[in-house]
């Protein structure tokens, strides 16, 4: 028997696009909150949906961490990629991703721990898996482009000589970790202050270190206008309004 296409309005369209982030929404917050409890029954609930809703869109448990992990991932390849194809300069980009970086975390710390600190991935998922395969991609992909802005550098004078591959990440560990230090649940955690304080002097001393007498102010520290724009671009960071939507 033939087969007739289901055709659909966009009205209807929108409305189960609005749905299926509904649900990833509440799958995010299940993942984060205890991955190896996540059920689909509990992600139902904490969307406000049917069960059966949940199986219209997504196959089951492992195909939503799938999705909300890609999604995850896509909103900040948005943040950093936007920087990295800029036509700033390449110590003007290696600033501005951080700070990109920073609004990541801060528009979805959940998501920022599903990537940066595999928080929220079940203990029975396996390492080279297929969401562990995905993470890797998308993140070096995302390194490879650093390492580029970092290779211009470089080319052009501005860096001295380093291994660009090593340096981005070590650039992106240092990162993470810095963030980190915000999520524990412990007297250790750094207050939103704290952080921006701990990044910016860390990103500074990173970048007295890499750049060249080009960049520097005759008394050798990094030039004024680039210590401004640091200050800036992280000290001024914030989530952006439509960040959930990107």
């Amino acid at each position: 028997m033939a087969t007739t296409d289901v055709q659909t309005s966009p009205r209807q369209d929108r409305r189960k696009a609005r749905t299926r982030a509904r649900i990833l929404d509440a799958a995010e917050g299940v993942f984060s909150d205890d991955a190896d409890a996540a059920t689909v029954e509990r992600i139902a609930d904490a969307a406000d949906v049917a069960v059966a809703t949940i199986y219209q869109h997504f196959g089951g448990k492992d195909e939503l961490h799938m999705a909300v992990v890609e999604r995850a991932i896509e909103r900040n390849e948005h943040h950093m990629l936007a920087v990295y194809e800029s036509a700033a300069e390449p110590v003007e980009k290696l600033i501005d991703a951080a700070g990109a970086y920073l609004r990541f975390h801060l528009a979805s710390p959940q998501m920022f721990r599903m990537i940066a600190l595999q928080q929220g991935r079940p203990t029975g998922e396996v390492a080279n898996g297929p969401t562990a395969t995905v993470v890797t991609t998308r993140v070096n992909r995302m390194t490879s482009a650093l390492s580029g802005v970092i290779d211009a550098g470089v080319a052009g004078g501005a860096f001295r000589g380093v291994s660009s591959l090593a340096t981005a990440r070590f650039l992106w560990g240092s990162m993470n970790g810095v963030i980190a230090l915000s999520t524990r649940p412990d007297p250790l955690r750094l207050t939103a202050p704290e952080l921006r304080d701990a990044l910016i002097e860390g990103i500074e001393l990173i970048l007295e270190g890499l750049v060249t007498d080009a960049l520097r102010d005759p008394d050798g520290r990094l030039a004024r206008n680039l210590r401004e724009r640091l200050h800036s671009a992280i000290g001024n960071a914030e989530p952006e309004p439509d960040s959930q939507q990107a």
